[in-house]
């Protein structure tokens, strides 16, 4: 996940009620702000965010969290307000039904353990084509950090991968040509097809889920990593209306514009439900 840290600011995160991540900087801060009444929030970034909210100096973080990484503080509240996903897409003629983290890694890593050139590498069941590999990350998104940190751990991909490619020439890619395979951090409108991901490791569950906002917010679709709300529960009053902004289906249309996955609407509710009666 080194990849994942290089994103993150190492400036002190002081003074602030609500701290966290950088990638929430801008129009998000600038909505929670207006929402607050007042400057309610920081976000310099998770590491200064988390040091601030261990200490004491903020009540609340919103914090991209690595995988099996505990709260950083014991009782707090804590919810899954989005996620930065990977998608996974081919064309719509393509006949795998999921794929695996190994798949994966065998068909963007440069040191994969069995590279897969072909799509019937992959499957034997396959037929025979060659594939296109492309990856669409566009500006706020994670998709090649996410990525490269969870599924490649870290290696780099290998030179025939188009990376960064525009959404739209994405779209042109799973349209027209059979043997594409597309990183995205959203499902295609129109063309293309999604593929369920198993992330399959010794340990890991061997079962694929599709993207859907369930699947991401339970935890279950395993590209992904999620961006969670801790809250000290002697703070839920004095943060009551930046909370509820958090929570709103404004803030979610923010999130879904950056190109994360906001929580369903029901889960908001609902925990903003349980703050309310405790």
């Amino acid at each position: 996940m080194r990849s994942l840290l290089f994103l993150l600011s190492v400036c002190a995160a002081q003074g602030a009620e609500l701290v966290g991540t950088d990638l929430l900087d801008g129009e998000f801060a600038s909505a929670l702000r207006a929402a607050a009444g007042k400057d309610v929030a920081d976000f310099a970034g998770s590491l200064p965010a988390r040091r601030s909210f261990v200490e004491g100096r903020a009540a609340a973080a919103v914090l991209m969290v690595r995988p099996g990484e505990a709260s950083p503080v014991a009782g707090v509240r804590e919810f899954r307000l989005a996620s930065a996903v990977v998608v996974v897409a081919t064309h719509g003629s393509n006949r795998m039904e999921q794929i695996t983290f190994e798949q994966l890694a065998n068909a963007f890593g440069k040191d994969a353990r069995a590279p897969a050139r072909n799509w019937n590498d992959l499957d034997p069941l396959l037929r025979s084509e060659l594939m296109t590999p492309a990856l669409s990350s566009p500006p706020g998104t994670m998709v090649l950090e996410v990525f490269q940190g969870l599924v490649l751990e870290g290696q780099a991909f290998r030179p025939d991968v188009r990376l960064r490619v525009e959404p739209s020439l994405a779209s042109d890619l799973l349209a027209s040509r059979a043997g594409t395979i597309v990183l995205m951090p959203r499902p295609p409108l129109s063309r293309g097809r999604v593929l369920p991901v198993a992330d399959g490791r010794p340990g890991k569950s061997a079962t694929a889920y599709g993207p859907d906002e369930n699947n991401v917010h339970n935890g279950d679709y395993p590209l992904q990593v999620p961006l969670v709300l801790y809250v000290r529960p002697d703070k839920v009053a004095a943060l009551r209306p930046a909370l509820r902004w958090l929570c709103s289906d404004a803030a979610a249309d923010v999130l879904s514009k950056q190109g994360l996955t906001p929580s369903p609407a029901a889960a908001r509710t609902a925990f903003l439900q349980r703050l309310d009666t405790r």
